[in-house]
């Protein structure tokens, strides 16, 4: 019972209990197929052995595969960050999140590829082997996230925990075409996780369907009210549509989804430019702080060496003003925004997804307006601490999908999760959308 034959959580609880099977065997089965599909697309940085348990305790996730952003420590390991394939460390404890989910029953398969110290708007790494795009293996791969949304896409995994600063969950959710939840900054306990910007990172999830996004985040953020999941009638749906740089193709799809769920025309447009300006600026001040060792031992990748070394020469009391100002900017933006929606659609992806030649720095056929357009309309949200899904809505007359994101009010994960069933429902259907595997020439 591999994952593509279950597409979701869900589906894999109905079958168990149709069938008679145990959820040992559908572990053994889905991990078969993330060990083979995890080598042939470079997602997969380390291979858990499959530990057999007789107990089938009646747990949420029981029998679920997951497999997360090598950026968490586990027990007795130290996380590679996207420099090798981790490290064994006595003693380690679990993170968190990692480890709420295997006591709702989870299965941790492996430790999935990401950008280099999670630093990157791409999937190139120096260390180890690119993952490839499940779409196509000339397609690119965003960061940093980048195994997460490939093991998801490709269906080895039914959902998988990332992190996002400046759009590392949302960016590969979009270049691969599935969902991917940025939550409320705070939310979700970082313990265990290792930090790149600490006013900015958020732990996110990566799913191909909304009700395995909400899976998880009711074992991650219990507190919030999921029994409205359901509530969507009640939903006022504001839309952003700042076309100003988006190629027509791209638009095509973005406008006509837009104008038929949303009920408002908003133009946050201020907003969004003082909040990108800001994020800018807090996320080179820390990154240069945090990985200070590194750049200085030049032992840093070109994206945190040239960041950072930027961010090493702010002067502290810039950034203290930056995050003093943070709660204003937030309260201004909720006024004006959410004080007239639940919900805001907005622009993620201008342009049509990337080929790696595009975007992977050294190609000769680089586009650095290529690179920049994955994660123009990202940062803004980190600065304010919102949350935010990427969201799949169509395709290009070439097939690749086009993906927008849902913003909510701090804390407001259920509602933003409620349209974007309605959306993936109208769109997909109930079991989201399937995995795919067209990289040319190579088959699972």
């Amino acid at each position: 019972m591999s994952a593509i034959v279950c597409n979701t959580i869900a589906q894999l609880r109905a079958r168990l209990a149709s069938s008679g099977e145990s959820p040992a065997d559908a572990l053994s089965e889905q991990h078969d197929y993330f060990s083979r599909v995890g080598r042939l697309t470079n997602s997969t940085t380390c291979v858990f052995p499959l530990v057999k348990s007789t107990a089938d305790e009646n747990k949420p996730l029981q029998g679920v595969g997951l497999a997360h952003k090598d950026i968490f420590d586990l027990p007795g390991r130290s996380p590679g960050l996207g420099r090798d394939a981790g490290s064994p460390k006595p003693g380690l404890s679990q993170a968190w999140a990692v480890e709420q989910l295997e006591r709702a029953g989870a299965t941790n398969f492996g430790a999935l590829t990401m950008a280099e110290d999670a630093c990157s708007a791409t999937g190139q790494t120096r260390h180890l082997p690119t993952p490839i795009n499940p779409l196509g293996a000339d397609m690119a791969v965003g960061g940093s996230s980048s195994g997460s949304a490939v093991a998801v896409a490709s269906g080895i995994v039914f959902a998988s925990l990332g992190t996002d600063t400046a759009g590392s969950v949302r960016i590969p959710a979009m270049t691969c075409g599935v969902m991917g939840l940025k939550t409320t900054h705070g939310l979700i306990p970082r313990d265990g996780m290792t930090i790149l910007s600490p006013s900015l990172d958020s732990i996110g999830v990566l799913a191909r369907s909304v009700g395995d996004v909400a899976e998880l985040m009711q074992v991650l953020a219990p507190g919030l009210r999921w029994q409205n999941l359901h509530s969507r009638a009640a939903i006022k749906v504001g839309y952003w549509l700042d076309d100003v740089q988006m190629d027509e193709r791209v638009l095509a799809v973005v406008g006509r989804v837009m104008r038929h769920y949303g009920q408002t025309h908003i133009a946050p447009v201020n907003h969004e430019r003082r909040a990108s300006a800001l994020q800018e600026m807090v996320m080179a001040y820390e990154v240069g702080q945090t990985l200070r060792a590194r750049i200085a031992n030049g032992l840093a990748c070109s994206q945190v060496a040239g960041l950072g070394s930027y961010g090493l020469m702010i002067p502290n009391i810039w950034w203290r003003e930056a995050l003093r100002q943070r709660p204003e900017h937030l309260k201004a933006f909720v006024d004006d925004v959410f004080g007239k929606v639940d919900v805001m659609m907005a622009p993620l992806q201008i342009d049509l997804l990337p080929k790696t030649s595009e975007v992977y720095l050294g190609n000769p056929e680089f586009k650095a307006a290529k690179l920049l357009g994955l994660h123009r309309y990202c940062g803004w949200v980190n600065y304010l601490g919102l949350p935010a899904l990427a969201i799949p809505i169509g395709t290009t007359p070439d097939g690749l999908p086009v993906s927008i994101q849902l913003i909510a009010k701090p804390f407001n994960e259920v509602q933003l999760l409620a349209l974007a069933g309605q959306i993936q429902n109208d769109i997909y259907g109930v079991h989201g959308i399937l995995p795919v595997l067209k990289i040319e020439g190579q088959q699972p």
